[in-house]
């Protein structure tokens, strides 16, 4: 589903852009069985092909969207009777939201009451006072854990207030919810691991100054702060999909933003963790749609420079100019994708103003910041926007396109910035795939590419990488593929079985099921070709293009006895 948030007003103000070229455009017809199966697979299978990892509370937006009509909010005094649970019962694995989240909230709390002290001063606690009535209630309670609490919080405490939050908010974001905190041993964040004993105590901490009681009671506080920055946020969104022609993002995995009132406020912090990408804000004192906007299309984007890779390495004899950069985070340095998607969202971002001034102003500042692929992709963008491809397919032509002897000469001419803006946001972090996805993600744009011997040997190598019976399926899923391209029927058949045994997703599964009809077709049996369609339209969870493909299916069987 699309990213939906309440209706509401907010204080910050954006200009209404025009979006007639950016309508969303996706074709309706259905893939043959041998010629369309990459556009089958990119299209409408690819994107829902992702796992869960992370359990969050957060608010439904859609519900949420539905009461908005009859609900009025308000943040009034801080109540004293308890509001809804703190803790859903559900995993709420909407695809894209806007909301809280209990283990931020609680980390946050916890800190404040040990010696985090940044930004008290800021005028926007006036506003949003819930912070210094958390204060104030957590100091008249009796803690046990409290000399240990702020004995750990200054034991840990970093050189800079935006680096001793940011720890915290990635602990937030990997843990469990309440009331343990638990935090698993596997492929945990690097600031996460320095903060070993921290869900034990925090688990003390919550149940001894009863945060339950405190969290339920800011609900309506919350509430109101979040219909503050709704409205800008869907804005942004939609604007967002509506240039990439992707009108439900990539479901199964989330795009998540969190307002938390607990830390300093003007933060906007972004993390790519597995399949989940976050943004946290606190009270800003200026517009942060820019930041939320670009996380959204990194979180878009970012899947593509895997899959892309042997295309983007075409271009790494830039890499070296952007080393030059002063102002460049070492991450973009260091890491070639990461450079070329953040050049990407900056010329994007150029394309969406109005105006040939402000387009050619955003792009020369991003050049002279380190972007250095900005001005390249700016100047290629028109031509995807004249045609009718989503980006997500248009991309590897888009990339191909960047004349390197070209930039060469157009980069020795900038004038790079000595500092960068000031902005408060945590670093760029690449994705974070594993051995076997990452094979999974290289193996699909080597397999568009044409390259099919070389896209075999990666399907198979995932095998080796992990016994995921979910990737597992997606690999047999991709040699299926090939073996149709070879027409290798007989083959194709055998690996859409054990597609369908691994059940790797429901669209996947439920689109196997059409192939084996369709081929059961081309075989000359109808019975079974049936079944498969029959089987297709019972799989909860499928996309209904595969339902109607089902469907289409029978009815063509049906037709064929009469």
């Amino acid at each position: 589903m699309p990213f939906v948030l309440i209706h509401g007003s907010s204080p910050i103000h954006r200009p209404t852009l025009d979006r007639t070229r950016y309508n969303p455009s996706v074709r309706n017809d259905l893939p043959s069985i041998k010629s369309d199966w990459d556009t089958l697979y990119f299209r409408h299978i690819l994107p829902n092909a992702r796992s869960s990892l992370i359990r969050r509370r957060a608010v439904p937006i859609l519900s949420i969207l539905l009461l908005s009509a009859t609900l009025t909010r308000s943040a009034g005094a801080f109540p004293q009777a308890p509001n809804p649970p703190a803790q859903s019962s559900s995993e709420n694995r909407t695809e894209n939201q806007f909301g809280t989240s209990i283990a931020l909230f609680s980390t946050l709390a916890a800190i404040n009451a040990a010696g985090y002290d940044a930004g008290l001063d800021s005028p926007l606690n006036q506003r949003y006072q819930v912070r210094a009535q958390i204060r104030a209630e957590i100091a008249k309670r009796k803690i046990p854990s409290l000399p240990e609490l702020q004995a750990f919080y200054k034991a840990h405490k970093k050189p800079s207030d935006v680096a001793d939050l940011s720890q915290y908010i990635s602990f937030a974001l990997v843990a469990g919810g309440a009331p343990d905190f638990e935090v698993s041993d596997k492929q945990v964040p690097p600031d996460v691991a320095a903060l070993k004993g921290w869900s034990e105590l925090l688990a003390r901490f919550y149940r001894e100054a009863n945060l339950e009681d405190l969290w339920n009671r800011s609900q309506k506080a919350y509430d109101k702060a979040i219909a503050d920055y709704q409205e800008p946020v869907i804005n942004t969104i939609f604007e967002a999909n509506g240039y990439l022609r992707n009108p439900s993002g990539y479901l199964g995995r989330r795009f998540q933003v969190y307002l938390d009132l607990l830390g300093a406020p003007d933060q906007v912090q972004v993390r790519s963790y597995r399949d989940d990408y976050y943004v946290v804000i606190t009270p800003t004192s200026v517009p942060v749609v820019d930041e939320i906007r670009d996380a959204y299309l990194a979180y878009l984007l970012d899947p593509l420079t895997f899959k892309y890779t042997e295309v983007i390495k075409d271009k790494k004899p830039l890499q070296k100019y952007a080393e030059d950069a002063p102002a460049l985070d070492p991450a973009y340095k260091d890491d070639f994708s990461l450079l070329v998607t953040k050049s990407l969202i900056k010329a994007i971002d150029s394309r969406l103003l109005r105006g040939a001034g402000p387009r050619e102003a955003l792009v020369n500042q991003s050049m002279r910041e380190g972007f250095i692929l900005t001005a390249a992709f700016a100047d290629l963008l028109p031509a995807y926007e004249k045609q009718e491809e989503a980006l997500r397919i248009y991309y590897p032509d888009l990339v191909a396109a960047i004349d390197v002897h070209r930039e060469q000469k157009r980069i020795k001419k900038i004038e790079f910035l000595a500092t960068p803006a000031a902005r408060v946001i945590a670093p760029p972090s690449r994705m974070q795939l594993s051995p076997a996805e990452e094979s999974l993600q290289t193996a699909e744009g080597v397999y568009e590419s044409g390259q099919y011997d070389e896209a075999g040997k990666l399907f198979k190598k995932a095998f080796e990488q992990t016994s995921d019976k979910a990737l597992q399926g997606r690999a047999y899923y991709g040699l299926a593929r090939i073996a149709v391209r070879e027409n290798k029927k007989d083959e194709a058949v055998e690996l859409l079985h054990r597609t369908v045994d691994a059940n790797p997703d429901p669209a996947i599964t439920a689109w196997a099921h059409v192939y084996l009809g369709r081929l059961a077709v081309a075989a000359g049996d109808p019975a079974k070709a049936n079944e498969q369609f029959k089987l297709a339209l019972a799989m909860e969870g499928g996309s209904p293009m595969a339902r109607q493909a089902a469907e289409k299916g029978m009815q063509s069987i049906s037709s064929g006895d009469k």
